[in-house]
């Protein structure tokens, strides 16, 4: 008689949750250095540097009064609605040229090696220039943040709408479709990782020379903030406002991490 075996399924491993889910080396790593970074910071400060010198136990006393005043929270949306209108701008106006430049030969003959040339020069060089040609006042920024995204958001629109495989093309053109059906239809949607690449590069750039403009130009907002109260020797409550910035600079690299895969799932990551 042949014995009968019974079969025994096992459960799959649940996955770790709660605090297990979080002691990985992936997190501890990075927790385990920046702990050690700002111990040498502070130890360092203390023992080598003046007293007015900010260090990380300075900042964090100094992050609840900073905050509650009215005057960062004006600074502060002083500068993120000026950079974020500007890269709504140069965005609209990069995708719409990149996309011409990319698509039609002599569109790109006449304007590729300005954007390009432009896109190479190192911005800050441009805004004493700008603040001259516009004025010490907020619109200065608004200008230099829509150059900074527009130059990007053209050259990295432009490469990808020029390399768009043949067979999407041909298949179009099976399918009859028209000039604006490659454009906005093929060729925008496969340039959309290096659309989004140069929208990544534009914020960066276009951060940088805002707060570049409210320093040399003394308009009102963060950059403003820090080298005022650099000046006064309040350096903990300046780093307040550089933590501020470190903070958006980090959100806007996951959203456009986010973006990506939202709009361009296939694209290997």
């Amino acid at each position: 008689m042949a014995a009968s075996i019974s079969r025994v399924e096992l459960a799959p491993p649940r996955p770790a949750g709660g605090l297990r889910r979080w002691l990985t080396r992936e997190w501890i790593a990075p927790v385990i250095a920046g702990a050690a970074l700002l111990g040498l910071w502070e130890f360092w400060v203390r023992t080598q540097l003046p007293d007015f010198v900010g260090t990380p136990s300075g900042i964090a006393m100094a992050i609840p009064s900073t905050i509650l005043s009215t005057e960062f929270w004006s600074d502060v949306a002083a500068s993120l609605r000026a950079i974020i209108e500007g890269v709504a701008i140069g965005t609209v106006a990069g995708i719409l040229i990149g996309v011409a430049m990319g698509r039609v030969r002599e569109f790109n003959w006449f304007l590729s090696t300005y954007i390009r040339a432009l896109y190479a020069l190192p911005l800050i060089a441009l805004v004493p220039i700008v603040i001259l040609w516009v004025g010490y006042q907020p619109a200065a920024r608004l200008v230099i943040v829509v150059i900074s995204v527009f130059l990007p958001v053209a050259v990295t629109t432009a490469d990808g709408t020029r390399a768009i495989s043949k067979d999407y093309l041909d298949v179009g053109q099976m399918f009859g479709a028209r000039t604006h059906n490659v454009w906005f239809g093929i060729a925008l949607p496969s340039a959309m990782p290096h659309i989004v690449a140069g929208i990544e590069l534009g914020f960066a750039r276009g951060t940088t020379n805002a707060i570049a403009v409210e320093v040399l130009a003394s308009v009102p907002g963060m950059g403003m903030s820090v080298f005022t109260k650099s000046a006064e020797l309040n350096e903990n409550a300046s780093l307040v406002y550089v933590l501020c910035l470190a903070i958006f600079a980090v959100g806007v690299r996951s959203l456009m991490i986010r973006l990506r895969h939202w709009l361009a799932p296939w694209y290997i990551r």
